[in-house]
C-alpha cells in the first residue's frame, strides 16, 4: 500500500513538472516567433539579450540543483537561516560577476545602449538566482504545485511584458527589461504564496560553506553546457559580428527556431537517459547507437524538409529578414541534431559516474565552437562550421570516456 501511495505521488509530481515545463517552453518559443515578426529591427539585440540572460540562467541552474540535493523537510525549519544567507549572498555574487563580465564585453555585443543592457543582465542574474534558490527549496520540500507555479509564473509574466512592449512599439532596450523583470516579479509573488512553508519546514544537510562550494562546482559544469545551447547566439554575435547585422539576425533566427524542437526534448530526457544507461551498463554501447541512429534519422528527414520548404517558409513568416540558402538551413538542422547527440552521450558518461569527462565533453565542444568562430575566414562560413565542429568533438570526448569505462570493466 505504501509503495502504491509513493508511486501515485511520484506520478503526480512528474505530471506537475512536465506540464509546467511544456507550458513554459511553449511560451518561450512563442516569444521567439513573435518578436522577429512584430519588431524585426530590434531582433538582433533582443536575441543577444535573451541568449545572454539564458546563458546566465543555465549556469545558475546549478545553484538550484545543489539546493534541491541538500534540501529536505524538517519540522524545525532549521535550514531556513542558512538558505536565506546563502540565497542573498549568491544573488549578490552572481549579479556582481555578470556586471563585471559584461562591462568588459558589453560594448562589443551591445554597441548601442551598453549601460542599459548591462543593467538588464544584472537584474536578470540577481532575479534568477532568487528563482533558482526558491525552486531548489520547493523541490526539496516536495511542494510540487509550488514547483510548477514557479516554473510557469515567470514565463507567463514575461509573455505579458513582451506583448505589452510589442504593442507599444517599444525598442530593443524596453524588450530587454521585459525579459529580465519577470524573474524578480515572479519570485516575489511565489514567496508570498510559499514563503511560510520554506521558513518553517526547510532543512539542509550541509552548512553554508559546503553549500557554496558544491554550488560553484555545479555552476561551472552548467556553464559549458549553456555556452553551446542557450549562449550560442551571444557567442555568434560577439565573435562573428563581421558578418553584418542582417546576416547575423537571420542566422540566429534560424538557429533559435530549429534547435528548440530538437534539443529541448532531449534535455528534458537527461534524467531518464542517465537511469536507463546506468541500469543497463552491460549494453550501454548498443543503447547509445540505437538512440543516436534514432536522432540522426529524424535529423536527416528534418534537414531535407528544411532544404525543400525552409527558404519559402522563412520568407513568408519573416518577410523583413533576408533569405537563407536551402543548404544553410539544412546544415543548421544537422548541427542541432549533432548537439542532440551530445545530449545522449552526456548521460551515458554520467551513468558511469564520470562527471569530469561529462563536463570536459561540453567544455571542449564550447571551446572548439569559440575557436572556430575566431578563425580568419569569412563569417558566414565560420558560423556554419562552428555549429558542426563543436558537438562532433564533444561527442567524441564523451564516447572516449564510455569506451574507457567499458575496457576497465572487462
Amino acid at each position: 500500500m505504501a509503495d502504491r501511495t509513493e508511486g501515485r505521488a511520484a506520478s503526480g509530481a512528474l505530471r506537475y513538472i512536465l506540464l509546467a515545463t511544456v507550458i513554459a517552453g511553449a511560451i518561450g518559443y512563442l516569444i521567439q516567433i513573435a518578436v522577429p515578426i512584430f519588431a524585426p529591427d530590434s531582433y538582433l539585440p533582443f536575441a543577444t539579450t535573451w541568449s545572454a540572460i539564458y546563458l546566465v540562467v543555465t549556469c545558475v541552474s546549478g545553484v538550484q540543483q545543489e539546493i534541491t540535493r541538500a534540501a529536505r523537510p524538517d519540522p524545525s525549519g532549521a535550514g531556513y537561516h542558512t538558505w536565506r544567507t546563502f540565497t542573498i549572498s549568491a544573488a549578490v555574487v552572481v549579479a556582481v560577476s555578470v556586471s563585471a563580465v559584461f562591462a568588459l564585453i558589453g560594448p562589443r555585443v551591445f554597441p548601442s545602449d551598453t549601460v542599459a543592457f548591462v543593467l538588464i543582465l544584472v537584474l536578470a542574474a540577481g532575479g534568477y538566482t532568487l528563482v533558482a534558490a526558491l525552486s531548489g527549496a520547493l523541490y526539496g520540500l516536495a511542494a510540487w504545485p509550488a514547483v510548477a507555479g514557479m516554473t510557469v509564473s515567470d514565463s507567463a509574466i514575461r509573455l505579458l511584458t513582451i506583448a505589452g512592449a510589442l504593442l507599444a512599439g517599444a525598442g530593443a532596450t524596453v524588450l530587454g527589461w521585459a525579459i529580465a523583470a519577470p524573474f524578480a516579479v515572479a519570485v516575489a509573488g511565489m514567496w508570498i504564496w510559499t514563503g511560510r512553508r520554506v521558513k518553517t519546514r526547510l532543512g539542509l544537510d550541509v552548512e553554508i560553506g559546503r553549500l557554496a562550494r558544491n554550488s560553484v562546482a555545479t555552476v561551472l559544469a552548467s556553464l559549458a553546457t549553456g555556452a553551446l545551447i542557450s549562449g550560442l547566439p551571444l557567442l555568434i554575435n560577439a565573435f562573428a559580428s563581421d558578418a553584418g547585422s542582417e546576416l547575423l539576425a537571420v542566422l540566429i533566427l534560424a538557429i533559435t527556431l530549429t534547435r528548440a524542437p530538437l534539443v529541448v526534448p532531449l534535455l528534458a530526457l537527461q534524467g531518464y537517459l542517465v537511469v536507463s544507461f546506468r541500469d543497463r551498463a552491460d549494453r550501454i554501447a548498443s543503447m547509445i547507437v540505437r538512440w543516436v541512429i534514432l536522432v540522426l534519422a529524424l535529423v536527416v528527414v528534418l534537414a531535407l524538409l528544411a532544404a525543400l520548404m525552409g527558404p519559402a517558409l522563412l520568407s513568408a513568416v519573416f518577410p523583413s529578414f533576408s533569405s537563407l540558402p536551402a543548404a544553410d538551413l539544412a546544415l543548421i538542422v544537422v548541427s542541432a541534431g549533432l548537439t542532440g547527440v551530445m545530449c545522449i552521450t552526456g548521460p551515458a558518461v554520467l551513468a558511469g559516474n564520470r562527471h569530469a569527462w561529462y563536463t570536459a565533453g561540453w567544455a571542449v565542444s564550447a571551446l572548439a565552437t569559440l575557436v572556430t568562430l575566431m578563425l580568419p575566414f569569412d563569417a558566414h562560413s565560420r558560423v556554419l562550421t562552428a555549429l558542426l565542429v563543436g558537438p562532433v568533438i564533444g561527442s567524441a570526448v564523451h564516447m572516449t570516456a564510455v569506451r574507457r569505462a567499458q575496457r576497465q570493466g572487462e
